[in-house]
This record gives C-alpha cells, sequence and structure tokens, in this order.
C-alpha cells in the first residue's frame, strides 16, 4: 500500500485539535477501528467534521484550490512570472512545467487528500445503513448520509476537472477519454478508471441520491424557507458550511453544465434562483449593495463555503503588504484588473475594493478575504451565469445575466450580442480568488487566457493535471 494511492485504508483516527473539536484523519497515533467509531451517531458527526477538516487544508479548498495554486493556473497573477530576484513559489506552475518535482509533488499532494477524504467518506457509508438505528431521529441519518454522498461526488468531481479531459476537449469527445476511478466502496482494492462520462455519471448518482434523502429535512432545504437558525438542532449545526440540500443542488447546475446537459443544469439552478421575472424559490438573494470590509464576500449568495482555519494568516502569506517582498505574493497590474473591470460601460462596479495598491503602487493586491473565515465552494452568482448560458430563450437568458449585473453595480445590456463573452467577462470578474475561472476556461477550451486575454497555451498540455506516478505504477490506472 503506497502513501499517495487510492488504496483504501483500514483504519480511521479520530485526533483532538486544539479546537477541542474532533477531526477525522487517518495518522499512526491512535487507531480506532471504523466498526468502533461509527457505532454511533457522534461517531458519524465526527466523520464529518473531519472530511471538512481536510477539506480546508493548504493542498486542498483552504488554499491551493481557491485563492492562490488554481488562479495561478488562470493567470489572473502577472508578477509570479515577472518576479527575478527570487524563484517564486508558483514559478514552475505559471509556466505548467508540471513534469518538475515541486509540481509532481503538489500534484500528488492535492490527488492524496482529496482522496484520503474519499476514503473516510466511504467508511461512513459502510455502516451508515446498518447502524442506522443508532441515530436519534431519521433526519438526522438522512442529513448525514445526504452529505457524505455529496462531499464524495464534489471530491471526484473535482479530481476529474483537474486530472482529466474536459466534454469539449479531444475534439469534442472528451466524454469517452480515460479519466479516473470513482471510488465508492470501503476496499483495499484499487478501483477501475473509469471514462469522463462514466465518472460524471456517477457524480450524478451520488448527488440526486444526497437531494433525494436531504429533500424534506434539510433546514437549507426547501421544506424549512422560514427557518429560525436558533431553532436548527445542535447535531445539525452551520448548515451554511455543510454539504446542505441547496449545495448539492447547485453543485448539480455545475456538474450539468460540464457535461454539456444545459437543460438539467437550467432545472437545478432555477430550483435555487427561480425563473425569470418570477418569485425565488429559496432563501438566498443577490447582494443589493458593493462589497465592503465587513461583507468583502457577499455573504447573503454563499450556498456553501468552507470555515478554514487561520485562514487570515494563509491569506497574508500571498497577500498582505509583509508578503510583497516574498516569493509567495500574488499581485496583478493595474492594467490587468482595468482590462477586467473597464469604467467604459460600466455603472458602479460592486467589486473593484477586492483590490488595493502595493507599496510600490505599480500593482494590486487581492483583499477579497480580508476579515473573512470562509471560502465560499457554491455560490448563488454562479447559479445566473449558469441559467443565462443554459438559456433556450436569448431573452431570458440575458434576463439572467443582467440580473446579475445589476447586483454587481452594472448597467443592464441591451442585447445578446457577444453572448459568451460577456458571460466569460463576469465569471472572470466574479471568481477572482476562488479557483473558479481555470474550470471555465478548461470546460470552453479555450486557447488564450489571462487577466490580460495574453497567455496563448495549448489545451492538451495545461488543461490536464498529471496523474500521480504511485496511480499508474500501483493502481489500476493506463496512461
Amino acid at each position: 500500500m503506497k502513501n499517495n494511492k487510492i488504496l483504501i485504508l483500514i483504519t480511521i483516527v479520530v485526533t483532538l485539535l486544539a479546537s477541542c473539536e474532533k477531526w477525522l484523519d487517518v495518522s499512526p497515533k491512535a487507531d480506532i477501528k471504523a466498526e468502533d467509531l461509527f457505532s454511533t451517531e457522534n461517531g458519524f458527526r465526527d466523520g464529518l467534521i473531519g472530511v471538512y477538516s481536510l477539506m480546508t487544508t493548504n493542498n486542498s479548498y483552504g488554499d491551493y484550490l481557491s485563492y492562490s495554486y488554481l488562479d495561478v493556473l488562470a493567470q489572473y497573477y502577472d508578477n509570479v512570472k515577472t518576479l527575478s530576484a527570487y524563484q517564486h513559489k508558483f514559478q514552475k506552475a505559471v509556466n505548467y512545467e508540471y513534469d518538475d518535482p515541486i509540481e509532481v509533488s503538489r500534484h500528488n499532494s492535492i490527488w492524496s487528500r482529496a482522496f484520503k477524504s474519499i476514503v473516510n467518506i466511504n467508511a461512513a457509508l459502510t455502516y451508515i445503513d446498518k447502524n442506522i438505528s443508532v441515530f436519534k431521529t431519521e433526519d438526522t441519518y438522512k442529513i448525514y448520509k445526504g452529505e457524505y454522498l455529496g462531499l464524495r461526488a464534489l471530491l471526484h468531481f473535482d479530481m476529474l476537472r483537474l486530472f482529466a479531459p474536459s466534454p469539449g476537449m479531444s475534439g469534442g469527445t472528451g466524454l469517452n477519454s480515460l479519466a479516473i476511478p470513482y471510488v465508492d466502496k470501503y476496499t483495499n482494492v484499487p478501483q477501475e478508471q473509469l471514462t469522463v462520462k462514466q465518472v460524471l455519471d456517477k457524480v450524478v448518482e451520488d448527488l440526486l441520491a444526497a437531494k433525494e434523502l436531504m429533500r424534506d429535512v434539510d433546514y437549507y432545504g426547501p421544506k424549512h424557507n422560514d427557518f429560525i437558525p436558533e431553532e436548527i438542532p445542535e447535531t445539525l449545526f452551520n448548515r451554511k458550511y455543510r454539504m446542505n440540500y441547496y449545495a448539492v443542488t447547485a453543485l448539480l447546475a455545475r456538474v450539468y453544465l460540464y457535461a454539456g446537459d444545459k437543460d438539467l443544469a437550467l432545472i437545478q439552478a432555477q430550483e435555487i434562483i427561480g425563473l425569470p421575472d418570477g418569485a425565488n424559490p429559496s432563501f438566498f438573494s443577490l447582494s443589493e449593495d458593493a462589497a465592503t470590509p465587513n461583507d468583502p464576500l457577499f455573504r447573503s449568495e454563499i450556498i456553501f463555503g468552507l470555515n478554514v482555519e487561520k485562514l487570515k494568516d494563509k491569506i497574508d502569506s500571498y497577500f498582505s503588504a509583509s508578503a510583497e517582498n516574498t516569493s509567495s505574493l500574488l499581485s496583478i497590474k493595474s492594467e490587468y484588473k482595468n482590462n477586467m473591470y473597464p469604467s467604459d460601460g460600466l455603472s458602479s462596479e460592486f467589486r473593484t475594493s477586492w483590490f488595493t495598491e502595493t507599496s510600490s503602487g505599480a500593482s494590486l493586491r487581492l483583499v477579497k478575504y480580508i476579515n473573512m473565515v470562509e471560502v465560499p465552494i457554491l455560490k448563488l452568482s454562479e447559479l445566473y451565469l449558469i441559467a443565462a448560458e443554459c438559456e433556450s430563450s436569448t431573452v431570458n437568458g440575458l434576463w439572467y445575466l443582467n440580473k446579475l449585473r445589476e447586483h454587481r453595480g452594472l448597467n443592464s445590456l441591451a442585447n445578446a450580442d457577444n453572448f459568451m463573452e460577456e458571460i466569460y467577462h463576469e465569471y472572470r470578474r466574479e471568481f477572482i480568488g476562488e479557483g473558479q475561472l481555470f474550470f471555465f476556461y478548461k470546460r470552453n477550451v479555450y486557447e488564450t487566457i489571462g487577466a490580460n486575454d495574453n497567455i496563448e497555451l495549448t489545451p492538451s498540455t495545461v488543461y490536464i493535471l498529471p496523474m500521480p506516478l504511485n496511480e499508474i505504477d500501483f493502481g489500476n490506472i493506463k496512461q
């Protein structure tokens, strides 16, 4: 059994962190058999907390898969290439030198962390039906099982988006390309490598099952749109920072669009944002105000986010004034920022406060996460862009796009000329610091990318991260 393999680990450990919360992890310190851990409701709860903890680490959504590495690959930050005094932390990444030892190690860590989380999820799912009697209520059982399934789908989907072709690649035949395994068993046997389509089908299967489980019982779901947060049971705390019903729905919209199933993507998006000019079916709403230091992320729009321990320290290492003379500073030229947020034709752009000048005044630092403790994973704004792109009616598509623009202080577009280009501009403006633009480029197989639209690339060598060698050598992976 190799360290970075998908091979399923046989023991699961609960370690007590300084925060006094129990986090599930794999460690040789104090092994606890899965059958013992998952013999109580609290054990399943601790298992979930542990998975979320793993997802907030540096080699997951707490760093690489949000504001740093993925946005370097999307060419937001121009200084990574121009730094001359010393090599930047992401200098190999920005040049897509994926065979460099630093990048190989980074990819291995991203892969292994995701599948370590999946191991823990599968262990819980192995026992949750067997031990349904340990739950105080059936509602709690349904929500916990739905969360586990939703998280398994999310993690596999993002590994697919990183390590396999997108459906639009390979001359539009990417769905048939070999991709990654979908590990849905608690076993030490390497799982079969599937095609992109087969993995997407598995993702959808897990998400639909999660929706069905949580539909009538989740407080962040359609049956509880008038819930009072203080009345949520302690065992179901912080639904906004958990894989709730609406998060599963929003993820389904993202997955269906990635797969090219626009009709199905639209249905999922509309379940949360409604029809054009119709009533809002959920309690989420677009922000009415510009981003502020107290609310830079438009928090009312976050459908699912991860609470990241010591996020300020992580952010400061890339974006604070103290990072300006280090090899980790991430900054953007003022002219590049102005290209993304042009003054011509815009009213009062709500997102310009996300940037502040460096000490030299020649470039800008991102301050989107100032005073924040969470990293958004799924947001309402993305659903408006998905609906705009997926609407067969040009009028309706324009309505969704203009609705988002209105709530970002922008003038409405009078027509749908260059419609996909306008959608692209909103993705680029909206998701800086969130790791989503790289996947937009990949889904649409862009050959020229970046904050200044000046980076030319070859999709087949840039958009597919190399599979970890351990998986090829010891797993069930074909080149």
